[in-house]
């Protein structure tokens, strides 16, 4: 009988113990939920708070509530689906260039051949400058008369020596010199993404589709592809996610804040510090990442169903 208060006993030291060490883990984990509270979460609240009313910032007294009214009013903002437009086409564009750009070096840094530490090191590069100063740098190679991209095609008669063709003269241009330099800074990112998916990949597969009789494009096909999908989905989520939010290189390149909703959004807020209708435009940007991460998502279970 003896025993078993004395099991009961050490299991009720035991459980004060534990309740002590999670009391201190709480403590300890207070001071970053707060953090995390202040920096995340109530902006996210406010924001959603900010979206329902008319509000502008200088004047405070004007704060009346509208309901979904901001929402409803974007679907006649002209400015907005310009924004909608320009950030849609960049982000496709964009991100399928990386993607079979990144699946290609990928595949070729995946070889056997010398030099290639050499090169899996300088491919970084790109990626590691800082978006303003590749901004900045696509900029000068764009600009007319003197920039490197006219100089080059000169050289090799493509112009001729009149001809200075105005790279950045509209919307459209410039969203096609925005699309080269983030395909030129992001698609290491894709390659090295997707390199080690590749080296994931298990020898024995390539081994068994040789004995087969299967060429580089049908192992590439039913080998490469199947084993890769999960890591290409990823990648295309977070270039998309990305490509999608972009605002920092579009302010080197242009003054036009109908060439992306995040850039629109930010002269809303900051610019003429109007947050209702700023707010608005960042949840529905929000809403529209979160369709494509659904599909996503929809074609990842789907594929692994099939495997």
């Amino acid at each position: 009988m003896e025993k078993p208060a004395g099991k009961s006993a050490k299991f009720r030291l035991m459980g004060k113990k534990q309740s002590k060490d999670l009391f201190f883990a709480v403590i300890l984990l207070l001071p970053t939920f707060y953090i995390l509270f202040k920096t995340f979460l109530f902006p996210i609240y406010q924001s959603l708070v900010w979206s329902m009313y008319k509000y502008h910032m200088l004047d405070g007294s004007d704060v009346v509530f509208v309901g979904f009214s901001n929402f409803t009013a974007l679907f006649k903002n002209h400015d907005f689906w310009t924004a909608t437009y320009f950030t849609g086409y960049f982000t496709v564009l964009s991100t399928a260039a990386e993607l079979v750009l990144g699946l290609f070096s990928a595949l070729l840094l995946n070889q056997m051949f010398r030099g290639r530490v050499f090169f899996r090191m300088i491919i970084i590069i790109p990626w590691a400058m800082l978006t303003l100063v590749n901004g900045l740098l696509w900029k000068w190679i764009f600009q007319p008369g003197n920039g490197s991209f006219t100089i080059i095609l000169k050289k090799i008669h493509v112009l001729s020596a009149s001809e200075n063709p105005l790279w950045l003269a509209d919307a459209h241009h410039i969203i096609n010199s925005v699309v080269v330099a983030d395909v030129w800074k992001m698609t290491p990112f894709m390659t090295l993404l997707l390199l080690a998916g590749l080296q994931a990949i298990p020898s024995t597969l390539y081994e068994a589709a040789m004995m087969d009789g299967a060429g580089f494009w049908k192992k590439l096909r039913y080998v490469t592809i199947p084993q890769l999908f999960p890591i290409l989905m990823i990648a295309v989520v977070l270039r998309t996610i990305a490509a999608f939010r972009v605002y920092d290189i579009l302010t080197v390149f242009t003054g036009d804040p109908t060439t992306s909703i995040s850039y629109l959004t930010f002269n809303k807020a900051f610019r003429y510090f109007y947050l209702g209708e700023a707010s608005a435009m960042a949840w529905v940007s929000t809403a529209i990442i979160l369709v494509f991460i659904v599909l996503y998502i929809r074609m990842l279970k789907k594929n692994s169903h099939e495997v």
